[in-house]
């Protein structure tokens, strides 16, 4: 039986994977890293660091991995909050399940100090009974840790939770989790992720407790 439901953030809850992309190519590009790479959405979803590693490593680039996730999170400050908008659907989910009673969670990769920003800026923090940060635990998704944390602070079992999730990297880590998942794929979006997912919606409209609760 689903008793939770855990949300990712960036690209799910809020708009803002878009924010993440523009640091990135910035940042790329001055190192002379073609952006492109972002292209297809292979890296949403992990860590900055395993992101930045992956990145120099494959293109022969001996730049302090340290000092560019400091960079990137230097320039994803300077984004006003004005840019931070929620997914369509996304307040009116969260609103519902809360009436309903269901414990909500976050789990993202991006750091604590911006998943509160976020959820301030979209007026739902205190919706949220667990908000846990990638960076907080030992291995980013794909792999489940984020997930597993956030199931043991609820004080349920993973089977009792489900995740929705926006890339393909979250969603194997809910699977690996042992939790149901529901992917967001937008029309247009990366039909690829879909295979791993119980269920796949197009907005969050279709979010019905159906979709979220029949195991």
């Amino acid at each position: 039986m689903i008793r939770a439901v855990i949300f990712d953030m960036d690209g799910v809850l809020s708009d803002t994977e878009r924010l993440h992309v523009q640091s990135e190519e910035r940042l790329l590009s001055r190192l002379g890293i073609d952006p492109g790479v972002l292209a297809g959405g292979a890296f949403m979803g992990i860590s900055d660091r395993e992101f930045f590693t992956t990145v120099f490593r494959d293109h022969g680039v001996a730049a302090d991995v340290d000092a560019a996730i400091a960079e990137k999170w230097t320039l994803m400050g300077e984004c006003p909050d004005e840019a931070i908008r929620a997914m369509p659907g996304a307040r009116a989910l969260v609103e519902r399940l809360h009436r309903r009673g269901l414990p909500l969670a976050v789990a993202s990769s991006s750091p604590r100090s911006f998943i509160e920003r976020v959820l301030r800026c979209l007026g739902v923090l205190d919706r949220f009974a667990v908000v846990q940060s990638g960076e907080e635990v030992a291995r980013g998704k794909p792999q489940p840790d984020v997930f597993l944390t956030v199931a043991s602070k609820l004080g349920l079992a993973p089977g009792e939770c489900v995740v929705i999730e926006d890339s393909k990297n979250g969603i194997i880590a809910a699977r690996r989790a042992g939790m149901r998942c529901v992917a967001l794929v937008p029309p247009g979006g990366d039909g690829a992720i879909r295979g791993d997912a119980d269920v796949v919606v197009s907005d969050l409209a279709r979010v019905t407790d159906d979709v979220l609760l029949t195991g």
